[in-house]
């Protein structure tokens, strides 16, 4: 039994940074405060860290799936016929996907330099966060910038000069 003096302590949240008086079982080792969001977000930070110290783990993953798939062929095909919930939320979220990526090419066919800086000043949101990378998008989309602030219009839709 932790002391009296932990039990009537309270710790500072490392999500949200509100003050909360800890359960009394994780005292001790508690960092988040009970709201859900926090949690989840601590989830996510530890699955994170997780995942950097064991970088080789997602790469075995998939032999063992491919070698599972391989010995069960039938399995998902079975699944779908006996769960129609599963089948219908699937059928809707793949419906979703299909309609943001249409969304996405005719953004990019828009405004091509206008959405790779959107995608550049996303900040978090972006995949490659590597400096580098940032660095050479950044110069691509200068040099971008500059040929369609060059280009006619109309240089585009006639095909390449020749």
């Amino acid at each position: 039994m932790p002391p009296m003096e932990l039990l009537m302590a309270k710790t500072r949240c490392i999500v949200c940074g509100t003050w909360f008086p800890p359960n009394p079982r994780t005292v001790e080792t508690q960092k988040v405060c009970f709201d859900p969001a926090c949690r989840k977000e601590r989830k996510r930070r530890a699955d994170e860290s997780w995942r950097e110290r064991n970088p080789d783990w997602s790469a075995g993953r998939v032999s063992k799936v491919r070698d599972w798939n391989a010995q069960y062929p039938d399995y998902w095909r079975k699944y779908r016929a006996g769960h129609q919930e599963y089948r219908q939320r699937e059928q809707e979220r793949m419906r979703c996907n299909r309609v943001l990526s249409v969304a996405k090419q005719d953004a990019i066919r828009t405004n091509p330099v206008g959405y790779l800086r959107d995608i550049r000043h996303s900040g978090s949101k972006t995949v490659a966060k590597q400096d580098a990378i940032a660095f050479r998008l950044d110069g691509v989309l200068d040099y971008l910038t500059i040929c369609a602030a060059v280009a006619k219009p109309n240089d585009m839709a006639n095909g390449p000069p020749g």
